[in-house]
């Protein structure tokens, strides 16, 4: 059986998300969905995936992908946090 090969995520995607964190709005990174053309392409590599047929490639992308989304989640629920402050 071949095992996955381990994948670095690039900091980058860090970079932008803690760039994102200090200039954007709690409601601008609450709003924030990723465009259709994204959200087919992740959907398209889930189901290769489910099926067993993804390349090396596309692993590679659907694992960053889902770092993102990962952090991104994070992102968001810091974000909530600072929007209920205060609220009782």
């Amino acid at each position: 059986m071949q095992t996955a090969p381990s994948v670095q995520m690039p900091t980058a995607f860090d970079d932008v998300l803690a760039y994102l964190e200090r200039v954007a709005t709690p409601q601008q990174i609450l709003a924030f969905k990723a465009s259709p053309e994204a959200e087919a392409r992740m959907e398209e590599l889930l189901r290769r995936n489910g099926e067993g047929l993804l390349t090396l490639d596309e692993f590679v992308e659907l694992q960053q992908i889902a770092h993102l989304e990962r952090r991104m989640a994070l992102l968001k629920a810091k974000a909530l946090s600072r929007t209920t402050e205060g609220i009782d």
